[in-house]
């Protein structure tokens, strides 16, 4: 049994390679379509010989209402063919300059209504696609009796082709800009020719040329301008450096060798279209030039220091920038420096006023009498950025302010003085003031250098340089610490007075002082003997509303000898004379006494021992000894030191 699937299988595959070879066919076809597709509908104008009535001089017509020339001389007429369409530079077969001539004459005849300039058309086109085999005067003898003129007229225009068709055309712009941002632009076209190369056309055509960053005389950035004409503009923008760009474009333009060209499926004579190919040229150019505008320079200043002490070296950061507004750029300004464009150079002064009894206060003008501790100048040479002015010392207390100015005067003519604004700053400002407080200068000197105990010292101290006005004055503690049995070194600090040992301090005593002057402390009676010095403190003025103090706390722990006084040993009383008695009595030389006696004690007993022995000996004598024994005694007696023995 046959399964009718099976049965169907083999046409579904035939059916199916069928669609995909019909797909690949139709891709192809739409791969390769043409550009656009005529067809050849009957005779323009032109002449038809009458010697057969068939043989014809002239243009066709198309279906798109344009005409054509013939191409190929002895081929088949296009009536009543189809035509696949091409355009370009060389879709002909023939040389450069001969596309360039077939390109002319169909701009320039193949549009035409008259029957002997298209038959000469007609001929000059064979003449330069070749004439198969035949002459001119053949093909000019299908124009019957015209044919001489057409003759003439066919080499007329090969004459007039070689001279005036052109192989390409090109557009330039050219721009220029003066000092004072005012310019022209003018653009150009230039025809490369078949005859004479490349030339720049006279004012012919006109184009649109388009300005960015420049304007025309009635303001705008786009105008119809002629070629080879120069036209005012004048640059805009508040940039340093100026781009003036412009862009030309000229369209329908009767030059180059582009032509469309039609091709026959049937195999009939290739066709060229009339009017040929319209071509455009553009172009584009920028200058860029230095603006003429002035700007104005700002200076933002911070100083280094808000709070110091009388000899710190401060300086003035100074931030420069750039205030735009109308008729002003909007950056630094520059200036051209042998072919290089480099910042305008500047110089900032800063003066440092000062000292000020009270806080300052802002105000556009600077004080006429306000006094000045230095003068400063910063040379800028980079343009905007941070910088720092060199320093200044500050001599005392009091407040200080920072001002400064730009003076155009101060940059050189030809590095642009005349574009640099002016600048000064206000007074005053709080980022520009340094406040010193004002440590008063205190000299002391002790009222005696040297006293007898039970006398009294006091401390005299100097004040110069205090505030004048201080509310409520400033306490001076004088302390005064001692005794010391060796006077301490000159010029050596004692250290912080609260860290003294209290076994030390003698006296405290506290003076107000409210201007420069003397001021004495009471006298301090002194008992002890030994070196005294006198040493102070203060915990300076009272705190203000901000947190300061006009005078700050204040000591001096150094020991000066003008600060040193003695308290003197009391003088020795004479001894009473000691009493008559014994010679070894008293207090005094007792222990001498005592060694007296023990040496007699002691020779005492060795007498008595020696007169034992020496009786006993006489004894043993008497009873018999000898000699050598007696001489053994009479030398131990020697020995305790009785002398010699005889």
């Amino acid at each position: 049994m046959t399964s009718s699937t099976k049965a169907l299988g083999p046409p579904r595959r035939r059916l199916a390679l069928a669609l995909a070879l019909l797909f690949s066919v139709a891709v192809g076809l739409l791969g390769h379509a043409p550009a656009a597709a005529v067809t050849g509908t009957g005779l323009g104008p032109g002449h038809l010989w009458r010697g057969d009535n068939a043989s014809w001089l002239g243009t066709y017509r198309l279906d798109d209402g344009t005409q054509a020339f013939c191409l190929e001389a002895g081929k088949r007429s296009p009536v009543g063919n189809h035509y696949d369409t091409t355009t370009g530079g060389d879709v002909i077969g023939v040389s450069t300059d001969d596309h360039a001539r077939l390109a002319y004459i169909a701009r320039t005849w193949g549009g035409t209504t008259d029957a002997d300039t298209a038959a000469a058309g007609q001929l000059a086109v064979w003449t330069i696609t070749g004439l198969n085999g035949h002459t001119q005067r053949y093909y000019a003898g299908r124009a019957n009796e015209r044919w001489p003129i057409v003759l003439e007229r066919a080499n007329q225009m090969l004459a007039e082709a070689s001279s005036a068709a052109s192989k390409s055309v090109a557009a330039s712009i050219t721009v220029e800009l003066s000092d004072d941002g005012t310019g022209l632009i003018r653009p150009d076209l230039t025809v490369d020719r078949v005859t004479g190369g490349p030339t720049t056309l006279e004012p012919t055509h006109a184009g649109t040329v388009t300005l960015d960053g420049a304007v025309f005389a009635d303001g705008s950035t786009t105008a119809l301008v002629r070629n080879g004409e120069s036209v005012p503009v004048a640059a805009t923008g508040d940039a340093a450096q100026l781009t003036v760009t412009a862009s030309v474009e000229f369209v329908d333009l009767p030059y180059g060798r582009v032509t469309t060209v039609g091709n026959s499926p049937a195999g009939s004579q290739m066709i060229l279209f009339s009017g040929g190919v319209a071509a455009s040229a553009s172009e584009a150019a920028s200058v860029e030039q230095l603006s003429p505008l002035p700007f104005q320079p700002t200076v933002s200043t911070i100083t280094s220091d808000t709070v110091a002490e009388a000899g710190t070296i401060v300086t003035d950061q100074v931030t420069l920038g750039v205030r735009p507004g109308d008729g002003l750029l909007s950056e630094w300004g520059r200036y051209d420096d042998a072919g290089t464009w480099r910042p305008v150079p500047v110089t900032v002064r800063s003066r440092l006023l000062g000292p000020f009894l009270a806080p300052v206060t802002t105000a556009d003008e600077w004080p006429d009498d306000a006094p000045s501790v230095c003068e400063v100048a910063l040379d800028v040479l980079d343009g905007p950025g941070t910088y720092s002015t060199p320093g200044c010392e500050l001599p005392g207390g009091g407040y200080y302010t920072w001002v400064e100015s730009i003076d155009p005067t101060d940059t050189p003519v030809e590095a642009g003085r005349d574009r640099v604004g002016s600048w000064r700053s206000p007074f005053g400002v709080a980022t520009e003031t340094t406040f010193v407080p004002w440590t008063p200068t205190i000299s002391t000197v002790v009222s005696d250098a040297e006293i007898d105990p039970g006398a009294c010292v006091s401390d005299e101290l100097t004040v110069v340089d205090l505030h004048p006005d201080v509310p409520a004055g400033v306490d001076v503690e004088s302390v005064l610490v001692g005794p010391f049995a060796e006077a301490p070194v000159v010029g050596s600090d004692l250290g912080p007075i609260d860290r003294l040992d209290p076994d030390l301090v003698v006296a405290r005593e506290t003076v107000t002082i409210g201007e420069d002057g003397t001021y004495a402390t009471p006298c301090i009676a002194l008992e002890r003997p030994g070196t005294y010095v006198f040493l102070f403190s203060s915990e300076g003025s009272a705190v203000v509303d901000d947190g300061s103090q006009v005078v700050p706390a204040f000591a001096d722990t150094t020991v000066y000898r003008s600060e040193m006084a003695t308290v003197r040993q009391p003088a020795p009383s004479e001894a009473p004379a000691p009493p008559a008695g014994l010679a070894f009595t008293g207090s005094e030389g007792g222990g001498q006494a005592f060694l007296v006696a023990l040496g007699i004690v002691g020779t005492g007993f060795v007498l008595v021992a020696a007169a034992s022995a020496f009786h006993v000996r006489r004894r043993r004598l008497a009873e018999g000894s000898d000699a050598a024994s007696l001489a053994v005694d009479a030398e131990a007696l020697s020995s305790f030191g009785l002398g010699e023995a005889r």
